[in-house]
């Protein structure tokens, strides 16, 4: 099973930003030090046999006139953003991630025409910027996702549609994957990610856990690494490398963005996220937190539980390689009860207060609101014992049968147990009657209620319900109308008009 739609993604893979960062030019025979080890070196370095990857004291030995600099990831950060800038001519929708840019083809491509077409002008302002910051370095990659894209980019290769899946299963798996999975791919064989690729789902989660699944799905295009305005469903993880100096605040604050959009986005395509796994990765090894939160979390939330983890697992302060939070468990989204104050209140806030009232005064004391099945408001909601857990509607019985007549969508939020008698009436005083299958006539003006008269600025309907066919026939219609006190929900019944609820 692929991406539900697959997106063809460019990327753009920057070398020598660290480089750039610290104003470092070809000439110079300098390298930029991360860990004690060489991730960037100068022209005039390589050439006297420094390479990335190499210990301080081994680059030293090789050239002794090698200045070090202390490799400086804010100042990276803010090149990045200011390289981002020189492509919005050709897309608005370049987005960072790490030292790569990625954005989707296809709005280019109707902009530009063809995939070509793209490239030349993505390689255009390559070329630029090459030619502006000679210590920089520009490949190009396009596949079917983020994940293979940005390898892609790095390679410098073009995957074409449909290819990627093939594209990643000849990757080494120590190439690809990480090494807690990698080393126990090779120990049983399995040296390509396509061996890894055709494994069982469920084989993969009980042998090597959340993160093992994780890069299952990448590697099968099930599912894809997080981008800013991507679909939350997609999105399997947010994750950051840790650098020396870095503080759990800064590490958090690098989460926050990718992580508060993965949220955003779920949110408006009514989903909560209920589950999330927590990585610290240490050069000593992983450890891995589940943390549930049963209304779902905010961003802020995960990261705060995120400082409380790292703060209570790390005694003996192991150096941060790694930071992952990866998304488990997603919910349908629930409308959140607020206290009289105006605070969010919890759900198991809820229950220890009614765990409270059961021990005080027995469980068959305590009655709760469920919602089961009827057509009318008032049948629909119902008070019943309290069976030591909060039930929700759709657990209630008849909850999800297809009721005739009943309200479909948002219901109004104050629902009268006896619905008042009220009046319709147009701008000259004239009842407002409904005729055949739908007909209102005349048009309704003025909603009376007891001494209250109000105007009607808008109505919505009507609906027209025939039921109970095998015996005097019954009917009636239910009205949205708009007035100054908001919206209303009426219906018409027995040749009168009632006040069934109100729209908050």
């Amino acid at each position: 099973m692929m991406l539900t739609v697959p997106r063809r993604m460019l990327a753009l893979n920057l070398t020598g930003l660290s480089a750039l960062a610290l104003a470092i030019t070809p000439s110079d025979c300098a390298a930029v030090l991360d860990r004690g080890r060489v991730v960037e070196a100068a022209q005039a370095a390589k050439l006297h046999g420094v390479v990335t990857g190499m210990r301080s004291s081994e680059a030293m030995a090789r050239c002794p006139m090698l200045e070090m600099r202390e490799r400086d990831v804010h100042r990276e950060q803010q090149w990045l953003a200011r390289l981002l800038r020189m492509f919005d001519a050709i897309s608005p929708h370049f987005r960072r991630y790490q030292h790569s840019l990625v954005a989707p083809l296809g709005s280019m491509i109707r902009y530009f025409g063809s995939e070509a077409r793209v490239f030349e002008a993505v390689e255009s302002v390559g070329a630029s910027l090459v030619q502006t910051y000679p210590q920089m370095g520009v490949t190009l990659g396009a596949a079917d996702s983020v994940f293979v894209a940005l390898l892609a980019g790095r390679l410098g290769l073009r995957i074409a549609p449909g290819d990627s899946v093939a594209f990643v299963g000849e990757r080494g798996v120590a190439e690809l994957l990480p090494m807690s999975v990698a080393t126990l791919l090779r120990e049983v064989g399995m040296e390509r990610v396509a061996d890894f690729q055709q494994l069982d789902a469920a084989i993969v989660a009980a042998r090597f856990g959340g993160t093992g699944l994780c890069w299952h799905r990448l590697c099968r295009l099930e599912a894809d690494l997080a981008v800013v305005d991507d679909d939350s469903s997609e999105i399997v993880m947010c994750t950051t490398a840790v650098f020396d100096g870095d503080t759990i605040e800064r590490i958090s604050f690098r989460l926050m963005q990718p992580l508060d959009a993965l949220v955003q986005t779920a949110g408006q395509s009514g989903l909560v996220l209920v589950k999330a796994n927590m990585v610290l990765v240490t050069k000593t090894g992983e450890l891995t937190k589940v943390v549930e939160v049963l209304d779902g979390a905010s961003a802020t939330e995960l990261i705060a539980r995120l400082r409380w983890f790292e703060q209570a697992t790390r005694p003996r302060r192991d150096p941060l390689v790694e930071v992952r939070i990866e998304p488990l468990g997603w919910s349908p989204l629930r409308r959140r009860q607020l206290t009289l104050d105006r605070q969010e209140l919890k759900e198991s806030a809820i229950l220890a207060t009614l765990t409270r009232l059961a021990t005080l005064y027995g469980d068959d004391r305590v009655r709760i609101p469920v919602l089961q099945g009827g057509r009318s408001l008032v049948e629909q909601g119902v008070w019943v014992p309290w069976s030591g857990r909060w039930p929700s509607p759709s657990s209630s019985d008849g909850g999800g049968a297809p009721w005739p007549g009943r309200l479909r969508g948002a219901v109004p939020s104050l629902v009268y147990q006896h619905p008042h008698e009220i009046g319709l009436f147009d701008t000259a005083g004239t009842p407002v009657g409904v005729y055949g299958d739908g007909v209102l006539l005349p048009q309704p003006a003025v909603l009376v209620l007891g001494r209250e008269r109000l105007v009607i600025s808008a109505f919505y309907g009507p609906w027209v319900v025939v039921e109970r066919w095998w015996e005097r026939r019954r009917r009636y219609v239910r009205l949205m109308v708009v007035t100054p006190k908001g919206v209303s929900l009426v219906i018409r019944e027995a040749q009168r008009w009632w006040l069934e609820g109100e729209f908050a």
